[in-house]
């Protein structure tokens, strides 16, 4: 289930293949917006995005690639949402005199 990374947060993805890749295979991961920072496990099978605080995008589309044991390649994509982060809640109050 994909439920989205928040502005300036990150998330953790992983790729389940449902058999064998190629020996030596590392699946390859790519995201559409090119200000995500993609971080794949050196076995690749999981991979952390990361969304910078400068980001004005709703969503962004993740991609993760590989080579099948008969040599085919397996890929598939998904759409990520970039949620709006709410504001912090109220956890104090002052009060001062204004007049």
């Amino acid at each position: 289930m994909i439920t989205g990374v928040p502005i300036g947060g990150s998330g953790k993805f992983q790729a389940t293949f449902n058999g064998a890749l190629q020996a030596g295979t590392v699946p390859s991961w790519t995201a559409g917006e090119p200000s995500v920072a993609l971080t794949p496990a050196a076995d690749g099978l999981t991979c952390d995005a990361a969304i910078p605080t400068s980001a004005t995008f709703t969503g962004f589309s993740l991609s993760v690639s590989g080579i099948a044991s008969d040599g085919n390649t397996v890929a598939t994509t998904v759409g990520v949402p970039v949620p709006t982060p709410l504001p912090a809640p109220a956890t104090a109050v002052t009060i001062d005199q204004i007049a």
